[in-house]
């Protein structure tokens, strides 16, 4: 959500019900499993629910502890 002067700005979205590109009304913000932030509303003509994923991660991911190494199995010796 951003602000215009005295007026708050909501993006716009694309409603599959109406085929139209619509601002997305009583958005909110929200995160997705994948980290990324994104605005879940209701399209102002027909009510269906309306999601845009807006660009960049939500926040940085702590960087991953380094995998433990697999053992290695010993093959038994071959007797040929």
């Amino acid at each position: 959500m951003k602000r215009r002067g005295s007026q708050f700005f909501m993006p716009e979205g694309y409603c599959v019900k109406c085929k139209a590109k619509k601002e997305i009304v009583d958005g909110v913000e929200e995160t997705m499993k994948n980290g990324r932030k994104a605005i879940k509303g209701k399209c102002p003509t027909c009510g269906t629910v309306m999601f845009k994923i807006l660009g960049g991660k939500a926040a940085a991911a702590a960087p991953a502890a380094p995998a433990a190494p697999v053992p290695q199995t010993a093959k038994p010796p071959s007797t040929t």
